[in-house]
């Protein structure tokens, strides 16, 4: 019997749930790879207040995996084995996942990772005006010592998806008709598959925000290289971006080409600090737009808080001139001003 440790702050003396066929299944699926995590995970995605919940976990770790009893909590657990004694590469991992799976929401959990109770209930009862067929929210990101630092995951639009994927697996659900179209994760992405398997979808549909915190990401576990601290590997990252954009130029390009996409994407990466994509964005917007008083102002402070000064006050001077009663632009001109005063 594989065991729940009472150790295990989780495990507590929750009653068996039972499913209610009236709703919606939704499938939790998860890689693992058999860490000391995993029995949290497991009960992270059993405690949901969602009424119809499968779990299906794949052994990538291949064949030593320990087995898992058939239910959690009374939530139906089932595995899936690899055909031979191997480990399984993250996209065949999720492959074998979605395949398994027989909700009509899916989405995937780390087995390093934890879902808040109300993960699902607040993604699936989100009402859905475009009938989009990917939901997601914000998950809190933690450090080694279980301090959250930081939230990701925000409103946006695809043009994102040129920098990163626009959410984390584990605060995401996606309607398996994207499956029976015949959606796959790419196999020769053997890291940043979800980044390019979000691609894949965002060609097919709209996706939905939800403003709310619905997971826990456990950011510097695990091996993915794309976290952060010991699970973050820059150059592993950089070229799997680079691969993508190649993969998908043709769609990039043309969300990028949408300057109303840009100038949202470009003010969100620089509320957030993040100058580079904010930059690329605003500079972009700006090659479509030049004309436009709003993202000369706004590509004007990411120069300026980049340190462009000469850029930053041209563009202000412009914006300024557009739009003269505009008075966060006139404080704007006058803070770069003021730079350039203090720096003579």
């Amino acid at each position: 019997m594989w065991p729940f440790r009472r150790a295990d702050p989780l495990a507590g003396t929750s009653q068996p749930l039972r499913n209610d066929p009236s709703v919606p299944l939704a499938s939790i699926m998860i890689r693992s790879m058999d860490r000391k995590t995993l029995p949290r995970a497991l009960l992270s995605a059993a405690r949901q207040t969602w009424g119809n919940v499968e779990i299906v976990v794949v052994a990538a770790c291949g064949r030593q995996h320990k087995p898992l009893p058939d239910n959690i909590l009374g939530r139906p657990l089932r595995m899936v084995w690899p055909d031979a004694d191997q480990r399984l590469t993250r996209p065949l991992s999720a492959n074998a996942a979605v395949e398994a799976a027989r909700g009509e929401w899916m989405g995937f959990l780390d087995d390093d990772d934890e879902l808040l109770p109300e993960h699902l209930t607040t993604l699936l009862g989100a009402p859905r005006p475009g009938r989009e067929r990917v939901i997601y929210a914000s998950a809190s990101a933690r450090d080694k010592r279980g301090k959250a630092f930081t939230r990701v995951g925000m409103p946006g639009n695809h043009a994102q998806l040129y920098f990163h994927n626009r959410t984390l697996p584990c605060a995401t659900v996606f309607h398996r008709s994207l499956i029976d179209e015949g959606l796959r994760f790419d196999a020769d992405f053997p890291n940043s598959e979800d980044h390019d398997f979000q691609i894949a979808c965002a060609t097919r549909t709209a996706f939905l925000f939800v403003d709310a915190v619905v997971a826990i990401w456990n950011s510097e576990l695990g091996t993915s290289g794309s976290g952060f601290g010991a699970n973050e590997d820059r150059q592993m990252f950089n070229e799997s971006v680079a691969r993508i954009r190649r993969k998908w130029h043709a769609a990039l390009e043309r969300w990028l080409g949408k300057p109303d996409n840009l100038l949202e994407a470009g003010k969100f990466y620089l509320q957030g600090g993040d100058l580079g994509p904010a930059l690329e964005c605003l500079e972009r917007a700006l090659v479509l737009r030049p004309a436009d008083g709003n993202a000369l102002n706004l590509c004007g402070l990411a120069n300026f808080h980049a340190g462009n000064i000469d850029r930053a006050e041209k563009l202000l001077t412009k914006a300024q001139k557009r739009l003269p009663k505009h008075n966060g632009i006139r404080e704007n001109l006058a803070m770069v001003r003021a730079q350039r005063g203090a720096s003579r």
